[in-house]
């Protein structure tokens, strides 16, 4: 199969701060990143093909919404609240670069990236104690409630980062 990404002229700042604005944090590595919106959910995704999950969607919104991206966008349907995406923004974290590329091709890029350092997959044999402690240990992770302080910090480290990508981008002129 032949993948059609095109690149746009969309000014990509540098590390980290499109990441940290729309949420991604990865210690991965991950060459490519998919941004679009989701309508189920109302969300901004992203996506290094190994991990989605729901994005900053103020970074992300303050991204594609910029003067100097926007123009480049506006052809794509990158999703909304009312359709689901019919391409995505796939960036390039290496050479900080942007592309366009239907859902389907971005999927396959993303997934791509990883296929030469996933080994894989070994069965694993464990015992039931071994079992009941693995299983203990997620059900303690996925049951943890942040405290009130944490939501706040979160909340204040997202809209740090989301304005100082704004402010790269104001800078641009």
């Amino acid at each position: 199969m032949d993948i059609q990404m095109i690149q746009l002229n969309i000014p990509v700042p540098p590390a980290p701060i499109l990441e940290q604005a729309v949420g991604y944090q990865s210690d991965r590595n991950a060459r490519f990143l998919a941004l679009w919106w989701e309508p189920a959910g109302d969300e901004a995704m992203v996506s290094d093909g190994f991990v989605t999950f729901t994005g900053n969607w103020s970074g992300y919104l303050a991204f594609v919404h910029h003067k100097a991206v926007y123009p480049y966008l506006r052809p794509y349907t990158l999703g909304s609240s009312d359709a689901p995406a019919d391409y995505r923004l796939v960036v390039d974290l290496l050479e900080r670069k942007a592309y366009i590329a239907r859902c389907r091709e971005a999927e396959t890029v993303l997934a791509g990236q990883w296929e030469s350092v996933t080994p894989q997959a070994e069965p694993v044999s464990l015992s039931t104690q071994e079992f009941e402690d693995l299983l203990r240990d997620f059900m303690e992770q996925v049951q943890a409630v942040p405290s009130m302080e944490e939501i706040k910090q979160r909340m204040e480290r997202d809209q740090q980062a989301v304005e100082s990508l704004i402010c790269w981008l104001n800078e641009l002129r």
